[in-house]
């Protein structure tokens, strides 16, 4: 009998030359093989589109569409040169034109993709509906699990109420190499307080942020 082989997760990353894009595609290369599956990791870039300029109703036009093919094709074949460097399994390169949140979701649709990968820059106010759109609208339609990689910064994101890291904590987890989560004020007691359990168990301090 012919062994079983573990079955196959796809995985589709959204590129825009952007460096939330390419975060992103930096996160989905490193995807594959973390739980003994095979990948297949299809790397999208969406070409920009324009009205037609002079018969209305007619299908939209690329502007400079020899160009843009060109120009996007050299990116793609980069991005993908980029990926397979990293990614354990198939990777495969995919240019669209259109509609970016649409192309995406329909391209996800088209491959069957178990998980979606689109970056964010993550800010708010006007910039947020003009480069957060995107990756806002893919999570409202896409028909499997999405992924949104954001910077990691938590200072600039917080919410009112959201503490920003104690920097003793962080110094503490660097120090120790995580084998130690809170400074020494906040071992005996977190401001944020919150049961905390370590498997294996563990009975150092600080193992627990809230104690009865």
């Amino acid at each position: 009998m012919a062994p079983t082989l573990p079955a196959t997760t796809v995985y589709l990353v959204a590129i825009d030359g952007s460096p939330c894009a390419e975060r992103a595609l930096e996160v989905a290369s490193t995807l594959s093989g973390a739980l003994g599956e095979r990948g297949e990791l299809h790397i999208l870039h969406v070409l920009p589109i324009v009205p037609p300029l002079a018969v209305m109703g007619a299908p939209p036009l690329m502007a400079n569409a020899g160009e843009l093919l060109a120009v996007g094709r050299t990116f793609l074949d980069r991005a993908c040169a980029t990926a397979a460097a990293r990614f354990q399994g198939r990777v495969a390169g995919h240019l669209a034109a259109g509609d970016p949140w649409r192309e995406i979701v329909q391209t996800a649709s088209t491959l069957g993709a178990d998980l979606v990968i689109v970056g964010t820059a993550g800010r708010k106010g006007v910039a947020r509906l003009a480069l957060g759109s995107v990756a806002e609208r893919v999570v409202r339609h896409a028909g499997c699990p999405v992924l949104v990689v954001r910077p990691k910064d938590y200072h600039a994101h917080l919410e009112p109420g959201v503490e920003p890291p104690c920097p003793d904590c962080v110094e503490t987890q660097k120090k120790t190499e995580r084998a130690q989560l809170w400074c020494e004020r906040h071992a005996a007691h977190h401001p944020q307080g919150r049961l905390h359990y370590e498997l294996p168990p563990s009975f150092a301090v600080g193992s627990m942020n809230f104690r009865p």
